[in-house]
């Protein structure tokens, strides 16, 4: 068996006691053993989908530390692998157990999938995602900001920006504020 295998069952295993310290130990590993081996093989991506699919897991605090080794990563997803994540990491969005978790699917969103679609996608999870995640949505924006080449689309996702300084949250007030900073410092 394959250490790809062997990483996938033991993050499987929710039981273990010392669970979610193990969880970044084992991604730091599969890290290294993705550059040992220059890739993954074929049926590892599949699962790692399915994990990214699992509430249960998902729950787990240090659960994000499986999507940060997939960014970490980026440049090995094929094509198919990159649109079969995206769908994912929309429904999981407000279910990891940690803020880390949102705020890395918000930064990949913008950064890797810089569309119509994820604007859509971002404006749906500001009206619907749950608190502390939902706060976590105007960095997805930003990032989408920053990454498009579409003014259009720039623009667009500006608006909405704007649109979340007056929403109920303060929260979620506070970080549109902040994004629209980071936004008018980077030009």
């Amino acid at each position: 068996m394959s250490y790809f295998s062997e990483a996938i069952q033991e993050l499987r295993s929710v039981s273990i006691s010392d669970y979610e310290e193990r969880v970044e130990d084992i991604c730091r590993e599969l890290d290294g053993e993705t550059a040992e081996k220059g890739g993954w093989p074929v049926s590892f991506f599949p699962e790692v989908l399915n994990l990214l699919s699992d509430a249960r897991f998902l729950s787990v605090r240090s659960s994000w530390h499986l999507l940060s080794f997939i960014r970490e990563n980026w440049e090995r997803l094929s094509p198919t692998e990159v649109f079969a994540l995206k769908d994912i990491l929309v429904a999981a969005f407000d279910k990891f157990g940690d803020f880390t978790g949102p705020r890395l699917v918000a930064e990949v969103l913008g950064k890797y999938y810089p569309d119509e679609n994820t604007l859509s996608a971002l404006i749906t999870l500001s009206r619907i995602s749950k608190p502390p995640a939902r706060e976590l949505v105007p960095c997805g924006f930003e990032t989408l900001a920053k990454a498009t080449n579409d003014q259009t689309l720039r623009d667009s996702a500006i608006r909405e920006l704007r649109t979340l300084l007056k929403d109920d949250s303060g929260a979620v007030r506070k970080e549109a504020a902040l994004s629209l900073s980071k936004i008018e410092r980077a030009n």
